[in-house]
């Protein structure tokens, strides 16, 4: 069969047109031919996979039978590797409608979860920014006043990169050997100053920040940097890195690295300074406050700006509800996908059980011919289609997983969290499926009798 397969020229055509269009409907979406490469592999290794599934549960069928389990069931296992059997087409389509809607499913869930927590996170609702050094206690004053409070006076420096282990920031870009970091050391940082880590912050290598307890002439300020930032530098624990603070090169030894989670709503740096290292230097200040009621929060607003007219201020919740209406929208396009694939799934399915509706024939009438009843051909159908649909539900659930985990972590450089109860309802959804079409489409073993149905075949 195999032999006579390949030399099948018109089906190889066909099937070099499919491999084609696949390939070019994934360059022409990524809009890159290695990634629309990449996906084309990524699709033909869960094909692969669920093609070798059903090639296990077809050759290890046989030693699957016990002579002590019901006819039914027997018979109904003993069909997954008779000849002309439908477990490889039925499982490549169950499997991979399972794949695509469990893959789309975990992504969703994992990526609008993650960024909607991460605003309900954010702290306040109300910033304002470009606040000078002698108006933070006025504007300070203002929220108060009005029964509110301020749950963050972050101080912000401007500066530059002056020098790295005291080669100036001249003689690295001149460096021809050096790839990258261009951006990172031409860049104006602005920074803070403090030694806490905040909620948004996670502490990746080295210690925390630490004021010293006694300040001296060779004592150099700590320094932690945001991980992607410093890698862009080259920095390693324990550099020195000196900063052009307005004119004021101030020398610091980089004691941490940071992960910063840059979704939430409040002030985030790439360079945090210990206090003594920048709490003389000109500065300004950004203020995050807590107002629920709108009302007021438009007083304030009012009151700020109309005394200190420099003095710039968000609605952090207007940002908030803007963006809840885009989640809400892309979840809802999500959902319509992950249907879309289902309801494809179900002609797939037919037309892999039809394909063998001459065999499944051939069996029902010897069958009713031997004298089985009804109800043991439907036992028959029902343990094949249950196996069948188990095998390529599970099979493509583990494939979604792993395609979902695959594109959290590498496409959207986001931490995976696999959640296993949606995973689990598709597959047994998907289960019913199967054994109801297959069920279905076998109406018509009864619908027809013994000698009706020799002559047709």
């Amino acid at each position: 069969v195999m032999r006579q397969s390949w030399r099948d020229v018109p089906r190889l055509l066909v099937a070099l047109a499919l491999v084609g269009s696949i390939v070019g409907i994934a360059i022409a979406r990524t809009g890159d031919v290695e990634e629309g490469l990449g996906l084309s592999a990524a699709i033909v290794v869960v094909v692969a996979a669920l093609w070798l599934s059903a090639t296990v549960l077809s050759t290890g069928a046989r030693r699957l039978i016990r002579g002590q389990w019901p006819y039914a069931v027997r018979q109904g296992i003993a069909n997954l590797h008779r000849p002309a059997n439908q477990t490889r087409a039925v499982v490549l389509a169950l499997g991979f409608g399972v794949f695509l809607v469990t893959t789309l499913y975990l992504v969703q869930t994992n990526l609008l979860g993650k960024f909607t927590a991460t605003a309900e996170a954010s702290a306040g609702n109300l910033l304002f920014f470009d606040v000078q050094e002698d108006q933070a206690p006025g504007v300070d004053s203002i929220v108060r006043a009005s029964g509110h409070r301020l749950l963050q006076r972050t101080p912000i420096v401007t500066m530059r990169i002056a020098a790295i282990n005291g080669r100036s920031t001249r003689e690295i870009l001149g460096d021809r050997s050096r790839r990258g970091g261009g951006w990172a050391l031409r860049r104006e940082y602005r920074s803070t100053f403090r030694d806490t880590m905040l909620a948004g912050e996670a502490l990746m290598s080295g210690r925390a920040l630490k004021t010293p307890t006694m300040q001296g002439a060779d004592t150099l300020n700590e320094v932690s940097m945001e991980q992607d930032v410093a890698s862009d530098l080259g920095l390693q624990l324990n550099d020195t890195v000196t900063w052009n603070v307005q004119g004021l090169m101030v020398p610091t030894i980089v004691t941490s690295f940071r992960a910063v989670n840059w979704a939430r709503f409040e002030p985030n740096f790439f360079a945090v300074f210990t206090p003594p290292a920048l709490e003389a230097a000109p500065k300004q200040f950004a203020f995050i406050a807590d107002v629920p009621d709108e009302t007021a929060l438009a007083r304030i607003q009012r009151s700020v700006v109309d005394r200190y007219p420099n003095v710039s201020s968000i609605d952090l919740s207007v940002i908030k509800r803007t963006i809840d209406e885009i989640v809400n929208k892309v979840a809802v396009a999500i959902r319509f996908m992950a249907l879309f694939s289902l309801a494809m799934a179900i002609p797939v399915l037919f037309s892999a059980v039809a394909a063998t509706r001459r065999e499944r024939m051939r069996e029902g009438v010897l069958l009713k011919v031997l004298g089985a009843t009804r109800g043991q051909i439907q036992r028959v159908m029902l343990a094949e289609y249950l196996l069948l649909g188990v095998l390529g539900s599970l099979t493509g659930a583990v494939l979604g997983i792993g395609g979902a985990w695959g594109l959290v972590h590498f496409v959207f450089d986001s931490p995976f969290t696999p959640v296993a109860l949606p995973a689990i309802a598709i597959a047994l959804m998907m289960i019913a499926l199967t054994v109801s079409i297959g069920l279905l489409t076998g109406r018509e073993v009864f619908a027809q009798t013994p000698m009706a149905a020799l002559r047709e075949v």
